[in-house]
């Protein structure tokens, strides 16, 4: 039983059909940032994550504690290096005060005292201090230099030198202890003994002032200072003691010194003015504490240096630690991910290569007959992504099925377009051929005009069709043997268009066309010059032009005074163009493009299209076709047939009396199109209307009388513009070639043909048209054509005439040849004698028009007395 076979134990009714179920709703997709969207390295490493965030929390703590003690033990050891300054140049205040009182090299210590002072003001400008060290050594500065300056103008007492003095040294151990701020309780203790032994030896130096100058003063007032100087010694001795050590020698023999000086001091029998044991016991006491300051100022600097050395690489050290670990662990984490992430990438990226490369080139090879054979992809695991692979696997053959039953279905898409277009243009063919008789018998000039109207619309199906065969990758027709000149495809162009009489051809460059090329340029030209009049005003013109560039091609502008683009419209035309006829699904809207796309990607062609540019006028666009040296014949010089000028202007009309020039046929096609000739003849007024009956015959016409030789037709351009009709037929009529006056009436005419007769102009046109790239000569074979046409029966009447038997033969057994036996039918009349002057003679156009019509007459006469008798059954 098929599945359309319907079972016999069923008598019921099939139940009604439920109605359609709603569309399902689209999956929704997971946001961008959830955990199911993470790559598969993240998630491994989130699954590490809050160990190593632990530990790096932790370490960046330790670390950061680290640093800043670092930090603040480095900025500490920076202000510590402002003390050996303030010792040095306390030392050198001393030296100076001293040098002022007994009078010893004074300019010496003024020098030391200054190169002192501009190096402590360096050194404070440098460096960061608290604002309490900053304003007590600018108090130094500033106190000391007065202090100085004071005494060396010997104008300030000898006791107030020793009260100004005093606050001075009190400042100077102030911001010796306030440099030193660490934690350290050694380092403060450097610090504060370092200071007692500045203040110590500033307090000799007063010491030594009133011994030496005390002179000045009263005994008693001498003793009392002195003796109230010596009341603050405990408390430095103190302090010194506790760098030196208590029970160290330096520190008995300061105690001794200290004992001594006040026996001398309480003794009133004793004279205090230049007692030399009493300087003897201040020198002692300034050796030792100038021992203390240079000991101490080394030893809390180096000792502050150190301690930040030591907190920087114990950060460091730390860090590293953390820094280990954490990468340790990293690197734990990205083994476990690659593990899983390398056979997904090969799964990745070999399946973007069969997507974007091995599935095209396979298609390739598909469409070329063969049948590859799909490579599997390298992931060899039986584990969960392997399976993966394996599926894809699967996924490319049954693809790659799939795309060559696409492929032979586009093969066979592509060549029903070709069909369908073939046979269209087999049918416009047709029609134009029945248009052109049509309007050849026409005589009144409204109808003619509607048929040149129709008989251009037949022009743009068959160009239409022509784009079909584009579309499809086919050839549009035979390409052309000969080379064609630029003018000469100019102009075909133009005569493809509807509105050809806005053409305006101003400059065409002096070159020629390859023959392969001549036809697909053409073809080109009349799509965009066709876009150019249908996207402008009907009052404005075109202007077509064509110049030389500068790499030797040849550049052809098409410029129209319409609307324009807008920039963004014109850059994707330009994008489509350049595109070389890619298939998108803008084809269906912008077919003209695609087909100039393509057509100038088949012959390297450079298409563009551009706006006005500076300075232009219009708001036009002008497309613009470079012709490569490819493209072209250099070199050749081509005898190029007188050029009119006609789209723009109506041609003068030509005097009556001149001589009319024969309408030649070229021996060359000059596009793939037929080219019509409706009105050629240059008759303004045609014989009556043919017959309905008459139109519909399908005997051969009888040869047009601008086919005879005897009968040489008025050039186009030398006919007059009445009507409508008569400038139709001025442009489409064939382009008069050079008139050769025909030689005497016995001899040989001198205007031989164009070329063989195998290479007749209408022949190759039906080869190129209608065959397509088919040899004709395998078609002649062919079972299924059985139709003849006119030229068919010319050809066979020509061959009987040649085959004519001999009846009789002389005497000897040679033949006798009848005069006319075998004169082809149709055969040319006798020509006219030659005008005088080398041309042909004017024929009058009333006599012609009356020739044809009794022709015509004639020939409608004879079929109707056929149809009424039954002859033409017969």
């Amino acid at each position: 039983m098929t599945m359309f076979a319907r079972p016999t134990n069923q008598v019921a009714a099939a139940p009604p059909v439920p109605p359609p179920a709603s569309q399902p709703k689209p999956a929704k997709r997971p946001p961008r940032w959830s955990l199911s969207n993470w790559p598969v390295r993240w998630k491994v490493l989130a699954i590490a994550l809050v160990p190593l965030l632990l530990a790096t929390t932790f370490g960046a703590l330790r670390v950061q504690s680290e640093m800043s003690t670092s930090g603040d033990l480095r900025l500490a050891a920076a202000r510590t290096n402002l003390i050996p300054t303030i010792t040095k140049y306390m030392s050198a205040l001393d030296v100076a005060l001293l040098a002022s009182s007994t009078g010893r090299d004074v300019e010496g210590a003024k020098k030391n005292f200054s190169a002192r002072k501009y190096e402590l003001q360096t050194r404070l400008a440098d460096t960061d201090v608290i604002p309490d060290v900053r304003s007590g050594v600018n108090t130094l500065l500033n106190g000391g230099q007065s202090l100085l300056d004071k005494v060396l103008d010997n104008s300030i007492g000898l006791r107030d030198r020793i009260t100004t003095y005093a606050p001075l040294l009190l400042t100077a151990e102030d911001a010796i202890n306030a440099s030193v701020h660490v934690d350290s309780e050694q380092i403060r203790a450097q610090a504060e003994g370092l200071s007692r032994a500045v203040g110590a030896r500033g307090q000799m130096t007063m010491q030594e002032i009133l011994v030496t100058r005390g002179a000045d003063l009263p005994d008693p007032q001498l003793r009392t200072a002195m003796i109230t100087l010596a009341g603050t010694e405990p408390s430095t001795l103190f302090g010194m003691s506790e760098v030196l050590g208590t029970g160290s020698p330096a520190a008995k023999d300061l105690q001794q010194q200290m004992v001594a000086r006040m026996a001398i001091m309480s003794d009133p029998d004793s004279t205090l003015v230049d007692n030399a044991d009493l300087l003897r016991s201040i020198h002692t006491t300034q050796g030792i504490a100038e021992q203390i300051i240079n000991d101490a100022t080394a030893s809390v600097t180096n000792s502050v240096q150190n301690q930040a050395t030591a907190r920087r690489d114990a950060a460091v050290r730390d860090a590293v630690l953390v820094l280990v670990a954490i990468g340790l662990a990293l690197a734990v984490v990205l083994l476990v991910a690659r593990a899983l992430i390398k056979p997904l990438r090969v799964l990745r990226d070999g399946a973007l290569k069969v997507a974007h490369t091995d599935l095209e080139g396979e298609i390739d090879r598909v469409r070329g007959g063969a049948e590859p054979v799909p490579q599997p992809l390298a992931v060899y695991t039986t584990e969960e992504i392997g399976q993966v692979a394996h599926a894809v696997d699967e996924l490319h053959t049954q693809a790659l099925l799939l795309a060559g039953d696409e492929a032979r279905l586009r093969l066979l898409v592509n060549d029903m377009f070709e069909t369908m277009s073939r046979r269209s243009r087999s049918l416009v063919d047709q029609q134009l051929s029945l248009i052109d008789r049509l309007e050849r018998n026409e005589e009144d000039p409204e109808r003619l005009d509607n048929l040149f109207r129709l008989d251009h619309l037949a022009a743009r199906l068959r160009r239409n069709s022509a784009n079909l065969l584009v579309l499809a990758g086919a050839q549009i027709g035979r390409d052309q043997r000969e080379p064609v000149p630029l003018a000469t495809v100019v102009n075909a162009a133009v005569s493809e268009v509807e509105d050809y009489r806005r053409v305006e051809i101003s400059a065409v460059a002096d070159c020629t066309v390859l023959g392969g090329a001549a036809g697909g340029i053409i073809h080109l030209l009349a799509e965009l010059i066709d876009n150019a009049l249908r996207y402008s005003p009907p009052t404005t013109p075109v202007k077509v032009s064509a110049v030389r560039g500068s790499e030797g091609g040849v550049l052809l502008r098409i410029a129209d005074a319409g609307l324009g683009m807008t920039e963004s419209d014109r850059r994707m035309a330009n994008m489509r163009l350049q595109a070389g006829g890619e298939v998108t699904p803008e084809n269906a809207r912008h077919m003209g493009l695609f087909v100039v796309g393509r057509l100038a990607a088949r012959h390297g062609l450079r298409v563009g299209l551009r706006g006005p540019a500076t300075g232009e006028a219009g708001s036009g666009t002008t497309a613009e076709v470079y012709l490569p040296l490819a493209v072209l014949v250099e070199g050749q010089q081509q005898q190029q047939p007188p050029q009119r000028q006609f789209f723009a202007v109506r041609p003068p009309e030509p005097d009556p009396s001149g001589p009319a020039l024969p309408v030649v046929e070229t021996g060359t096609s000059v596009t793939s199109l037929p080219r019509r000739s409706p009105g050629s003849s240059g008759i303004t007024e045609t014989p009556a209307a043919e017959a309905p009956e008459q139109a519909q015959s399908k005997r051969p016409l009888p040869t047009p009388w601008w086919e005879k030789g005897s009968a040489p037709a008025q050039a186009p351009a030398a006919q007059p513009a009445q009507s409508g009709a008569s400038d139709t037929s001025a442009f489409f009529a064939r382009r008069p070639a050079a008139a050769q006056p025909p030689a005497a009436k016995p001899e040989p005419p001198d205007l031989t043909p164009s070329g063989p007769q195998d290479d007749d102009v209408i022949y190759q046109r039906m080869l190129s048209e209608i065959m397509g790239d088919q040899d004709p000569h395998q078609l002649v074979d062919s079972p299924d054509l059985d139709w003849q046409t006119v030229w068919d029966r010319g050809w066979s009447a020509a061959a009987e005439a040649e085959n004519t038997p001999v009846e009789s033969r002389t005497e000897h057994g040679l033949p006798m040849r009848t005069p006319g036996a075998r004169l082809v039918p149709g055969a040319a009349e006798a020509d006219e004698p030659a005008a005088p002057n080398g041309g042909f003679h004017a024929r009058d156009p009333n006599a012609v028009r009356t020739s044809i019509a009794s022709h015509f007459s004639g020939v409608r006469s004879a079929r109707s007395h056929a149809r009424d008798t039954g002859e033409g059954e017969q």
